[in-house]
């Protein structure tokens, strides 16, 4: 085996140390604010046990959505267009935050009327009636407001991340978890039982992260000339992103809400909700593989260099999926270690729903290159599939398998989905180096 040296001083000039050693960094901030926001977790649980925390974690979804269906494909689309724009033309980067300054604040404005409007319906929907007294629809409406305000606090983040600022992108997640974990603990030494409460806590802690990460936020991103050319160049890709992330939130958190609407016992929501939360971790390595590699794929100028650019972290992101599945034979251990014998049953959804993520982590390198494409209506697709296979299954399985059969359901159409979308990138980065060696030979 024959080693290229200039491919090797090519990526190196490309920065790839730098590039793993972001993703390191970044994941490093991340651990420990995953470990607070953990530990957290794991208070509420043991201090509500399993049938409160279920009622809990489902108001904790519904705000979970709300920030999914409002935050991440806006600000995939900006960091995209910042990042090419950053070394060449800094007034036009101002310009795509500027325009998305005006963008968030319609969609909050927007989100907060759905919410008033959608409260009671949902109350009705996913809590049944004897749960009525502890979760309300003034509960319901403050899971709207905790979802738009991590929208809003994701503006600042889309600027540090396009900026390759990870320090303080990285910071801003471990001082939420660490406020938030603060706030809990108070609550529990005060022996508050009240989910609404904790539910506040979870809402104030990405509230004081927007206030404080806008003040740092230089005043050219609000008051940048916006023009029509800048907003409908970020419209055209944003609408496939914004469709695909539709998808992608809804197709995450569906298995709790499909749970919650064939009223699965509280005691099993709980169960499950603990799994969720166990695989936070596998959730977090995904999460930064795709936020330190979006701007740095987008920054390449042809596809040569975005194939040699997959290829390069094809390897780190196997040695995080073998990482990950070290956890699986200690699966009991640890849930008998974080939540105890009340949440029995909750270590075989972390195992279901682990080995999704393990595999969308293997092909997050690819999956990041139709992005850097342009071929958001690609991811699109694939995940308005995944909605529907999950959906569709959902509803066939919860009815005559419970909480398992929906965490396979979660676990394999993700799977599924996640593998085409790698094949179908390799075929995407190899048709268009095909063609621009072509050309170049013309």
């Amino acid at each position: 085996m024959f080693v290229d040296d200039e491919a090797v001083k090519r990526l190196l000039g490309q920065g790839y140390l730098s590039w793993l050693n972001a993703i390191v960094s970044v994941l490093g901030a991340r651990v420990l604010g995953s470990g607070a926001a953990f530990l957290g977790n794991i208070l509420v649980a043991r201090h509500l046990e399993p049938a409160g925390y279920g009622q809990f974690y489902l108001l904790f979804t519904i705000m979970t959505v709300v920030a999914g269906l409002t935050g991440p494909g806006l600000d995939t689309s900006l960091v995209r267009f910042a990042s090419k724009h950053l070394h060449t033309d800094r007034e036009a980067s101002f310009a795509y935050f500027t325009v998305m300054f005006y963008m968030k604040c319609v969609v909050f404005v927007t989100t907060m009327l759905l919410g008033v409007i959608a409260a009671k319906p949902l109350l009705r929907l996913l809590f049944s009636s004897d749960e009525v007294t502890s979760v309300t629809v003034a509960a319901v409406t403050l899971a709207f407001f905790g979802g738009a305000a991590v929208s809003m606090w994701g503006f600042a983040q889309s600027y540090f991340q396009s900026r390759q600022q990870f320090g303080r992108y990285a910071g801003f997640e471990f001082f939420s978890s660490t406020l938030r974990l603060g706030l809990v603990v108070l609550l529990i030494l005060l022996d508050v039982r009240r989910i609404w409460a904790y539910l506040a806590v979870y809402v104030a802690a990405p509230t004081a992260m927007w206030g404080v990460s806008w003040l740092l936020l230089p005043r050219r991103v609000f008051t940048a000339d916006a023009t029509m050319a800048v907003t409908r160049e970020l419209l055209a890709f944003a609408k496939w992103v914004l469709l695909a992330t539709f998808f992608t939130t809804l197709t995450q958190r569906l298995d709790l809400l499909l749970l919650g609407m064939f009223r699965l016992p509280q005691e099993t929501l709980g169960c499950y909700g603990a799994a969720v939360s166990l695989v936070l971790l596998g959730e977090l390595v995904l999460l930064t593989f795709y936020n330190v590699l979006l701007p740095k794929a987008s920054a390449l100028k042809n596809a040569s260099d975005l194939r040699r650019f997959i290829g390069s972290f094809r390897v780190p992101s196997l040695f995080f999926c073998l990482g990950m599945s070290l956890l699986m034979p200690f699966a009991e251990t640890l849930r008998h270690l974080f939540f105890g014998e009340k949440y029995v049953g909750t270590e075989l959804y972390f195992l279901i729903l682990l080995t999704g993520i393990i595999v969308s982590l293997g092909c997050a390198p690819a999956v990041t290159s139709l992005y850097s494409l342009g071929r958001s209506h690609l991811i699109a697709a694939f995940e308005g599939g995944r909605f529907v296979c999950t959906l569709a299954l959902g509803l066939y399985i919860v009815p005559r398998y419970g909480a398992v059969g929906m965490a396979w359901v979660v676990t394999g159409t993700r799977a599924v989905m996640s593998a085409l979308m790698y094949l179908v990138a390799h075929q995407e980065v190899k048709r268009l180096t095909v063609a621009e060696y072509m050309g170049g030979d013309g």
